[in-house]
C-alpha cells in the first residue's frame, strides 16, 4: 500500500513548524529515548506526524475524520487529545497499540471499529468520548487500561474480551448509560471504582475465577438490583455490594 508520507523529514524540536506544545514533544522523547536513534518526524500528506518508519502515529490535526494508514502499530499517547471537531476515525490491521490519552476529551467522537489485531488500550484512552453509544474490543486485547472508558456517558454496551485479566480502577467510572457489560472468566481481579456511577447498570455477573475486588467497585449503581457472586465468597465480597443494600434484590450463590 502506497504510504502517505512525505519525503521530508524534520526534527521534533521544530515545534513551530508541527504547531507541538512541550507536553507532546516530551510524550514523543519518553517514547523513542531507549531507542537509540536519530529522533526524526515526518509530516504526512494528511498533516499528521508520524515516526521516520511510519509506524508510530504521534498527533493529528484537528480533523472531523480521519483514516490511520497501514502499516501504523502504535498510536502514541494524546495522539488525538482535545480534537473537539474529530467525528469518526478508523484503524488499519496493522494497528497493535493506542497508547494512553490518545482520544481524551474527543466529546464529538461517535463510530470507533477497532482493529481485529489490537493488544492493548491505554490509560484514560476513550476519556469524555460522550458520543460514544456502544464499542466492540476485538479478542486479541489483553490490557485495558485504568480509566480507559470513563466518562463515557453515551456508552450502553461493550464487552471485555477473553485474555483481560484484570478490570482496572475506574476502567468504566461514570458511564451513566452503561446497562450491559460482561465480565469474562479469564479476569482475576476488579480494581475500585471499576464501575463507579454506573448509573443504568441492572445487573452484573462476576465469574468464579474473580479472587479479588476493590472498593466501591459499584458504588452509584442506583439502578442495580441484581450481582451474581461465586458460591461461598458473600463475606469475602460484601465491600462489593451497593451502600443501599434494600436495592440489591438478589445475590445469587448457589454456584
Amino acid at each position: 500500500m502506497k504510504s502517505n508520507m512525505k519525503k521530508t523529514v524534520k526534527k521534533t524540536n521544530d515545534s513551530e513548524a508541527f504547531n507541538l506544545s512541550k507536553a507532546h514533544i516530551h510524550d514523543v522523547l519518553k517514547q523513542r529515548k531507549n531507542t537509540g536513534e536519530p529522533l526524526v518526524i515526518y509530516k504526512g500528506d494528511d498533516g499528521a506526524l508520524y515516526s521516520d518508519n511510519g509506524q508510530s502515529l504521534w498527533r493529528v490535526v484537528d480533523e472531523k475524520r480521519f483514516k490511520v494508514p497501514e502499516g501504523v502499530t502504535i498510536i502514541c499517547d494524546r495522539a488525538f487529545y482535545k480534537c473537539h471537531p474529530l467525528r469518526r476515525v478508523s484503524f488499519p490491521i496493522s494497528l497493535k497499540v493506542i497508547g494512553n490519552e490518545v482520544f481524551w476529551h474527543c466529546k464529538k467522537l461517535q463510530s470507533v471499529d477497532l482493529p481485529p489485531n489490537l493488544e492493548a488500550i491505554g490509560e484514560f484512552a476513550f476519556n469524555y468520548c460522550w458520543n460514544i453509544e456502544s464499542m466492540y474490543i476485538p479478542s486479541s486485547v489483553k490490557e485495558i487500561g485504568r480509566s480507559a472508558f470513563s466518562f463515557c456517558m453515551s456508552l450502553t454496551w461493550i464487552n471485555i474480551p477473553e485474555g483481560v485479566t484484570v478490570i482496572r480502577e475506574s476502567t468504566f467510572f461514570w458511564c451513566i448509560a452503561l446497562t450491559d457489560v460482561s465480565i469474562p472468566k479469564s479476569v482475576r481481579k476488579i480494581e475500585r471504582f471499576a464501575f463507579d456511577g454506573c448509573k443504568a447498570l441492572k445487573s452484573i455477573y462476576i465469574p468464579n475465577s474473580v479472587r479479588t475486588i476493590g472498593e466501591r467497585v459499584f458504588h452509584f449503581c442506583e439502578s442495580l438490583e441484581r450481582i451474581v457472586i461465586p458460591k461461598g465468597t458473600l463475606k469475602k465480597f460484601a465491600k462489593l455490594l451497593p451502600d443501599d443494600q434494600d436495592k440489591l434484590v438478589e445475590i445469587n450463590i448457589n454456584r
